[in-house]
């Protein structure tokens, strides 16, 4: 958060990562989750996700985030919303759809009934992600998706 840290082993950064919103992310999850060095195997991955591109040979290039603002309320239907944002030099290419998606199905394999997302006005791009992806528009830039019938819980 102070700006060091360096990426995983095998990992790089794309020189324009971590993003900004990448921060404010880390900063939301950090505050809603106590920090573990081992997670547990069972535990569901309600957090933050970084986009890898692998690289041929091995490892990868760290390109973006995707992920969950925060697991779901402990009772009701299991809510979750989401975010992502790629590196702006390779925004447009299908990463955020594809991120879009497989974060989906974690969140059906982990319980989700519904996730949320919001996008502003005047990102189309972000728009078309979640249209891409399954998510309906219900006004104001609000899109949710329920879990397809046959996902189970």
């Amino acid at each position: 958060m102070a700006g060091g840290g360096e990426p995983g082993p095998g990992l790089r950064w794309h020189e324009e990562y971590p993003l900004e919103e990448t921060l404010d992310a880390l900063a939301m999850t950090l505050g809603a989750r106590p920090v573990s060095e081992e997670p547990l195997a069972t535990e569901p991955l309600w957090w933050l996700h970084q986009i890898v591109l692998a690289a041929p040979g091995g490892g990868g290039l760290v390109v973006g985030d995707v992920g969950f603002h925060g697991p779901p309320a402990g009772s009701g239907r299991a809510e979750v919303e989401i975010g992502y944002d790629v590196v702006p030099a390779l925004r447009g290419l299908g990463i955020a759809g594809r991120a879009c998606r497989l974060v989906l199905e974690q969140a059906w394999r982990d319980g989700a009934d519904v996730v949320g997302a919001e996008t502003g006005p005047d990102n189309l791009a972000s728009q078309r992600v979640l249209t891409g992806a399954g998510f309906t528009s219900l006004g104001y830039f609000r899109y949710v998706i329920e879990r397809p019938v046959g996902w189970g819980a």
